[in-house]
């Protein structure tokens, strides 16, 4: 551990185009799959909304 991360935010870029490619990757899938379950939170409140009214 280089403590690179203390010095505020990092690039994305590593040290190969494979390594940087499949991080944008990761990244994207996790942004994708946070985007869902907020949606379905929403869902269930909204049902939790009907089911109690």
């Amino acid at each position: 551990m280089s403590g690179d991360n203390l010095h505020g935010k990092q690039p994305i870029k590593f040290y190969s185009e494979k390594i940087t490619v499949t991080k944008i990757e990761l990244l994207e899938k996790q942004l994708s799959l946070g985007e869902k379950l907020s949606s379905l939170d929403e869902k269930h409140k909204e049902w939790s909304r009907k089911l109690s009214g």
